[in-house]
């Protein structure tokens, strides 16, 4: 008789962190570029988007994570900007972890992935001219290593397409804090 394996299935939570660079540009027109010393912004700049369980209460779910987890499950952190048609990009560059009696969260780790691409040819006039390119995707990862309330800085760079519509241009870097409540 084999012995019988316990297979436990951890969960993973997405967290979309959506940035307005729009609003910031207009708030901040003179920005640092030191991501040592990134500006902090206000709420009104970013919300999150995630799936959460209607048992939980919702202080404010735009800016506020309440996560019903266990033990070992991931969260998954990635970043995109809504930029009103203005072709600005965002690039989460780091997260870090507040110290705090309990450590809710593993560091949290960067993930890069690159893939190619197939796109339309923006600088010829044949209507089946192509070009690959290469896109990267970028996101962070921790495990929940306790439960309790946490909070975490998000440190991101604002880029903007140059004129050519070829290059992007770095704009600045900021920062916000994101707070969490992590249930069992």
């Amino acid at each position: 008789m084999t012995p019988s394996i316990s297979i436990i299935q951890k969960t993973t939570f997405k967290i979309l962190i959506v940035i307005d660079t729009i609003e910031i540009k207009q708030k901040y027109p003179n920005p640092n570029n030191n991501l040592d010393e990134p500006i902090k912004i206000g709420q009104g700049n970013w919300y999150t988007i995630y799936p959460y369980r209607d048992n939980i209460e919702q202080t404010n779910s735009l800016h506020f994570v309440s996560l019903k987890v266990q033990k070992k499950d991931k969260i998954v952190i990635s970043g995109i900007s809504i930029d009103g048609g203005s072709s600005d990009a965002i690039i989460l560059n780091e997260i870090q972890n507040y110290n705090s009696r309990n450590e809710t969260f593993s560091p949290f780790e960067s993930i890069c992935v690159s893939k190619k691409m197939i796109l339309n040819n923006p600088n010829s006039d044949e209507e089946l001219s192509i070009i690959s390119s290469d896109q990267n995707f970028i996101w962070f990862e921790s495990v929940i290593s306790n439960f309790g309330k946490s909070k975490i800085d998000i440190i991101f760079s604002i880029y903007n397409l140059d004129d050519d519509g070829n290059q992007q241009s770095l704009y600045g870097c900021f920062c916000f804090p994101l707070h969490f409540k992590i249930y069992e």
